[in-house]
């Protein structure tokens, strides 16, 4: 009833006079004692209230008096305490869309903001916001990262749309913005385009992803399937997103840079502890990238070359204010200089990205985005007993629908489409014992693919400024092609010539519920539940996973959190032991392969000052169940199609640490350091003896520490120093074919014919490698813009200062007289590496 319209006829007046008036011509009824009002008090409201309660709002402001709606009646009854400021002001939406000025991007995270009354609001991944406040006027302040804070002046009398634009900073200084933002709404790191780009440059390539390896509790893996370690998970324990559909590879160069562009990423955010409901499918970590959705105005592009790959990025209207495109391609380059300093490495590799983007109307908008990407990799060592070949790529389409419901709940729907392939061969020699001459050369060769297709909706409702509520459904179908491994004389390039094995399907269905809750300037609670329910075959599967995160705010620097999070995760990634690189296959869960399951605790404190400085300090424990790893003595999917589970084993894992990040900004110097402690085990009942063993990945310490330090507004040094404890590592002494007949050799003359290894080990990762450091240097020079329209950067350094010895790829040498195959060390990827590039935008 307080929010029933009306405008008042009196100008001024006595209380009672309004009072009366209320009752006598809005149609509602008005009860009140004449007791604690002073009714002969003259008032003058103003002439904008357009409501019941923000008349009486003014008419009865200062006085000792409640206001009750019961019955159809509005009751006035005496109160000890005077009338709050805003107790009868009915709530109104103020609601819209974020956008970058000049391009209509929208922006992620933006914050609305009224200082006086401490409410704000973040906009969401597709710049929508929401936003409950009195009725009346007041002052709101749009802010986001980069760019120039704007103030609207609001005169709010029911629900208001206002879809609002910033402007870019024309100058800005380098700043990193880590951790939590004054809302404190979760620990999830948000990575920004420019942040971190004065070194985290690799050869010249500026990619966000290699951002992640400087946060504590990530680690880079060169020579592995993505080169993405959390908190002691396995690679395929990140769910890896672009623009919500998944990917099963997201790196070029075995990790070393991400299949996305720099210049066509909007924002990229990681999850590693506290997982909102929305994500499952993983145990270790949700990186999360959205990419540009084209600029509605104005033409646009950005073109860089470099020692690794050329690209460029191009977007722009093709109907102004209706329809974007964005379109963004990158190519790896032939540099001589890398070739020469790189004998035995060769990689070739493209990534291409298109999207669509158009508004049919304020409340609807349409997109629709293509990606493809593919690898090409040859190792070389520096005798010829050695070759790895390596090709797999990822392909996805996907069209999404994003649609306002009122003045306080969105929703978008999505239809995806992912598709993964991987081609691994891995030439091994047989030697004579008595001459040393080759004797015999073969290749091994793997193939499989992967397609995943699923249909999302989520819907986002702003029940009030202290309480949003997040739910949605998503059902999803797998389906993997595991090919026969092959021996032949050659590497097997072309995937017709593998012979499939039956495919292995499965579906999965999810629905998710959440709610985000402040309880008064202090609490946060986020709490919610993900369900899933998982068919293969006959096999049937329903995980129920309570997320939970709760934040203290200590005071306006600081603040304590705990979090909670159970994940299940259906696909397992299987990865040969000895052969070469990348040599992996993913496999569904079963009835005897059971779902990977997660349970994650954590506790952090940080604070940040008024001069720039920012600490966070966190430990955390994380419990692993059906890790898998293949049984003793197995390896591929060879010559089966319904026996491949027994050649997988599942175990347990558990992992705890310790986690430091320290960051300074000032206006010529920034400081990162990064430091943590861990402990990462595993256990399987089949090896070592039922004992407990390190991870391979177990680095007790790790250390990143950068620093940039600003000459001048155009130039700038950076020194990049890491440093990670050794590796665990069970070389096997001897690998020997498992022949039938009582171990007879059938045929001599080719150890491998069978296609089946026994592993000898005396123990399980008892081996440590050295610790592994690095010093990168780099120096960026920023011309001023030419001729209002065209900006360069530069950017040259030298990788591995001093030659740090890289991380190694294992192989196989084998002898005829003993019939035995040893492992061996052999190629590393990048020593000393100078580089330099050159970007333009315009």
């Amino acid at each position: 009833m307080l929010a029933h319209p009306y405008r008042t006829q009196l100008q001024n007046g006595t209380i009672r006079e309004f009072l009366d008036e209320i009752h006598a011509r809005s149609g509602l009824q008005l009860e009140y004692a004449s007791n604690g009002l002073q009714l002969d008090k003259k008032v003058s409201p103003g002439r904008n209230t357009a409501t019941i309660g923000g008349l009486l709002q003014e008419v009865l402001g200062g006085q000792n008096v409640k206001v009750i709606e019961k019955n159809d009646k509005i009751i006035l009854v005496p109160s000890r305490q005077p009338l709050a400021d805003d107790a009868l002001l009915p709530f109104f939406s103020f609601f819209g869309v974020i956008e970058e000025e000049g391009s209509r991007e929208p922006l992620i995270d933006a914050v609305v903001w009224e200082p006086t009354t401490r409410k704000g609001a973040l906009s969401n991944f597709h710049g929508y916001f929401s936003l409950l406040l009195p009725e009346g006027k007041h002052r709101i302040e749009v802010t986001y990262t980069g760019y120039k804070t704007r103030t609207i002046e609001l005169d709010l009398h029911g629900d208001e749309r206002a879809d609002l634009s910033l402007s870019p900073k024309d100058d800005i200084p380098e700043v990193i913005v880590l951790g939590n933002s004054a809302v404190f709404k979760d620990t999830m790191n948000k990575i920004l385009p420019r942040q971190y780009e004065a070194y985290n440059n690799f050869l010249g390539e500026n990619d966000a992803l290699r951002s992640l390896y400087l946060l504590p509790g990530i680690m880079n893996v060169p020579n592995s399937f993505s080169g993405i370690l959390v908190r002691g998970g396995e690679q395929d324990e990140n769910l890896f997103l672009l623009d919500g559909n998944p990917i099963f590879n997201p790196t070029h160069m075995l990790g070393a840079l991400s299949i996305v562009n720099k210049s066509s990423i909007k924002a990229m955010h990681l999850f590693k502890s506290d997982f909102p409901s929305r994500y499952g499918g993983a145990l270790s970590s949700v990186i999360d990238v959205n990419t540009k959705d084209g600029n509605m105005q104005r033409w646009e592009g950005e073109a860089n070359l470099g020692f690794l790959a050329g690209s460029f990025t191009l977007q722009g209207p093709l109907q102004k204010n209706r329809t974007a495109i964005m379109a963004s391609f990158r190519h790896s380059m032939i540099s001589p200089v890398l070739k020469w300093l790189q004998k035995d490495f060769h990689s070739d590799f493209y990534d291409a990205q298109v999207k669509l983007t158009h508004l049919l109307n304020p409340n609807n908008k349409l997109m629709l985005n293509l990606y493809s990407g593919e690898d090409k990799m040859n190792l070389q060592a520096n005798t010829d007993n050695l070759n790895n070949r390596q090709q797999w790529g990822n392909r996805l389409a996907s069209a999404g629908w994003t649609h306002i419901l009122n003045s306080n709940s969105f929703v978008n729907t999505s239809v995806n489409l992912s598709n993964y392939y991987n081609l691994a061969g891995f030439i091994y020699t047989l030697y004579n014992d008595s001459t040393g001459d080759p004797v015999l050369s073969r290749s091994f060769n793997t193939y499989s693919s992967i397609s995943h297709y699923n249909v999302r909706t989520q819907f986002e409702v702003h029940a009030s400024n202290t309480l949003k509520l997040s739910f949605g459904a998503e059902a999803a179908y797998t389906r993997i092609k595991p090919f026969e491994s092959k021996i032949d004389s050659t590497f097997a390039v072309d995937p017709a010539s593998f012979q499939s094995i039956t495919p292995l399907s499965f579906g999965e269905y999810k629905v998710y519920y959440e709610n985000e809750w402040r309880a008064g300037k202090h609490w946060m609670l986020r709490q919610g539940l993900h369900l899933s329910v998982y068919r293969f075959r006959d096999f049937h599967y329903t995980s129920l996973q309570p997320r939970l995160f709760a934040a203290y705010k200590w005071n306006d620097g600081s603040q304590l959190y705990v979090s909670y999070d159970r994940m299940t995760q259906y696909l397992h990634l299987l990865t040969n032991p000895s052969l070469g690189i990348n040599s992996d296959l993913w496999a569904p869960s079963t009835a005897l392969l059971h779902p990977e399951q997660s349970n994650n605790i954590d506790f952090g404190y940080s604070i940040r000052s008024r001069k720039g400085l920012f600490l966070t300090a966190g430990v955390y424990w994380k419990q692993l169940k059906n890790v898998t790893n293949y049984a003793e003595g197995k390896s591929f999917f060879i010559n089966t199609d319904s026996t491949w589970e027994q050649h997988v084993a599942t175990g347990d894992g558990e992992s705890y640490g310790l986690e430091l990040l320290a960051e300074k900004a000032s206006e010529k110097w920034n400081l990162h350091m990064a430091y943590t402690l861990s402990w990462n085990w595993r256990h399987f009942d089949q090896f070592n003896q039922g004992r407990r063993f390190p991870f391979k990945y177990d680095r007790r310490h790790n250390i990143n520490a950068a620093l940039t330090y600003k000459l001048d507004k155009s130039k700038d040094l950076s020194i990049l120093w890491m440093f990670a404890s050794g590796d665990a590592f069970s070389l096997p002494e001897r690998i020997y074919p498992d022949y039938d007949n009582a171990q007879q050799i059938r045929n001599p003359d080719d150890l491998l014919q069978n296609y089946r290894f026994i592993y000898h080990f005396s123990g399980v990762n008892n081996y440590r490698t050295l610790p592994y450091h690095r010093l990168d240097l780099s120096a960026g020079y920023h011309p001023p813009v030419l001729k209002k329209r065209f900006r360069m950067n530069w950017a040259a350094g030298v990788y591995n200062v001093y030659g740090s010895p890289a991380q190694y790829s294992y192989g196989l040498q084998g002898t005829l007289n003993d019939k035995s195959v040893l492992i061996i060390t052999k190629s590393r990827l990048f020593n000393i590496t100078p580089y330099l590039s050159v970007s333009v935008s315009f």
